[in-house]
């Protein structure tokens, strides 16, 4: 059978009845117990082997029984008994039919059926990372396959990977489901905002920055008269640019303790940094704990968390190359989300924060950040969005005091061939209070925007690595301020 006549099975059974048979596939009495229980739908006697594809036949509306050995002989039976075992995740049905399947001739087998056997089957013997892998390669196939994204989903949930599991349920919830499978969904998501656990999560990502200084594509502004060897009196030289090479790294630790269903205190630890081994004068670290308090349901979330929050620098000059204390701050911030529908969330932030540094006094002050966007979950494989921010910091000298506003739009698609990408735009005005000598007020344009790329289907110890471009620019009225970057760096994220 070729892949497209698969496919168009599939497409057509779940196009005309989603998720057929919904009391096969339904929450436990304890959804803590972590499973979806289902019940068989092909009842195979323990003196006689035979089974009941559930082959219709439009005039008569008859079922066929045939012994196992008579369905070997009918590859096209064979696998049209194992398309609707799959689709329902009927574990029992899978694994007596699967056996039959792999002795067809090759014509009639298809690789997404194989494979999204063989993830029924590892996920029946509780190997749930061979079937997480199994469910991704699926997915990277044909990401259109809902019931496989589904059981992905619920994979996920019981081998206690539950941002993996809620991001793929939030993502099946903006697509057009049965009530019940949305009611399912619902539960699920439940169960995972009201669980008490210990999250640990942490990332590496390769540097390489041209510009790490950030230095003005100018170099030399000269002004008053010019001398004999036909240069200026006058001039102001900037930096040049420095390379730097690396690691970025961040580690974070999340806690929940709910003390009602939906109210909870929450601690979190963060740790970001990045370490150049070729320019070490750059290196730095920073180090957030949190503790707070939120409510959260299926449809909104509000998070406040006082924080406390530590910088160590090596100081950008040649004088020292080992980390010290630079700043601390003490802060707050919320945490607000909410879901109008299952395609359309609102998300806004706001952090407030008293900066103290160590050596470079003018810079203590206080910032304000807040920032409030929405998302457009257009269907399972298409996130659009879009966020409106703004930040002011105020200094003890007010050249250093800004103001900054910015949007920012992004792209996430889920491709065929298991490509996905990221694509992201932003732009901001940046004004400070202070006049400068030369150029009076400082005003900036900055523009940013980020490409990543990655394939679903490479997944190693649940890291899929991604490839990312980035491109910055930053135009000033204060010319040795001016400065264009582009970067390529991969990036390795884990939750675990």
């Amino acid at each position: 059978m070729s892949n497209k006549l698969i496919i168009s099975t599939l497409t057509f059974a779940l196009s005309t009845s989603l998720f057929a048979n919904q009391e096969q596939q339904k929450i436990s009495d304890r959804l803590n117990d972590q499973r979806i229980q289902t019940e068989a739908s092909v009842v195979v006697p323990e003196t006689k082997p035979v089974i009941k594809p559930q082959i219709e036949e439009h005039k008569q509306g008859n079922s066929i029984s045939i012994t196992k050995e008579e369905l070997a002989k009918h590859p096209d039976l064979v696998v049209r008994a194992l398309l609707p075992a799959v689709m329902q995740g009927n574990m029992d049905n899978v694994e007596l039919l699967f056996p039959i399947y792999q002795q067809i001739p090759a014509e009639f087998k298809d690789d997404i059926l194989t494979q999204w056997a063989e993830a029924i089957l590892a996920k029946k013997k509780q190997n749930y990372a061979d079937s997480v892998r199994l469910y991704r390669q699926v997915l990277a196939a044909q990401s259109d396959i809902l019931p496989a994204r589904l059981q992905l989903a619920a994979t996920l949930f019981e081998n206690s990977e539950l941002e993996a599991a809620e991001d793929q349920f939030q993502k099946l919830r903006s697509e057009p489901l049965p009530d019940e499978i949305q009611t399912i969904i619902s539960q699920y998501l439940n169960a995972i905002n009201q669980r008490d656990r210990w999250v640990f999560s942490g990332g590496l990502t390769y540097l390489n920055d041209p510009n790490i200084n950030n230095a003005p594509k100018k170099q030399k502004i000269e002004w008053g008269a010019k001398n004999s060897n036909g240069t200026s009196s006058e001039s102001l030289s900037g930096s040049k640019p420095e390379e730097a090479e690396g690691v970025g790294y961040n580690l974070n630790i999340e806690k929940k303790w709910h003390w009602r269903d939906i109210i909870f205190n929450e601690l979190r630890v963060d740790i970001n940094g990045k370490y150049y081994w070729n320019n070490k004068k750059y290196n730095e670290t920073s180090m957030r704990g949190s503790l707070g308090i939120g409510h959260k349901t299926g449809k909104y979330s509000l998070t406040i968390l006082p924080f406390l929050e530590q910088m160590l620098y090596a100081g950008g000059s040649k004088e020292s190359e080992t980390l010290k204390r630079f700043s601390k701050s003490k802060g707050i911030s919320s945490e607000f989300s909410y879901w109008f529908s299952p395609k359309w969330q609102l998300n806004s932030y706001y952090e407030y924060a008293e900066q103290r540094y160590t050596k470079r006094k003018h810079l203590n002050g206080n910032y304000h950040f807040i920032s409030g966007g929405i998302a457009y979950f257009m269907n399972a494989k298409t996130l659009l969005s879009m966020n409106l921010n703004y930040n002011r910091t105020s200094t003890q000298d007010k050249s250093d005091s800004f103001f900054r506003r910015g949007i920012n739009l992004s792209w996430t698609q889920e491709w065929g061939k298991g490509l996905s990408s990221r694509l992201s735009f932003g732009t901001a005005q940046k004004r400070y209070k202070g006049i400068t000598i030369f150029f009076g007020k400082q005003k900036n344009r900055e523009i940013s925007s980020q490409f990543s790329l990655w394939h679903r289907a490479v997944h190693f110890w649940g890291i899929t690595p991604r490839l990312t471009y980035s491109f910055t620019q930053v135009k000033s009225n204060h010319i040795l301020t001016t400065y264009n970057k582009h970067r390529v760096f991969v990036d390795f994220s884990k939750q675990f």
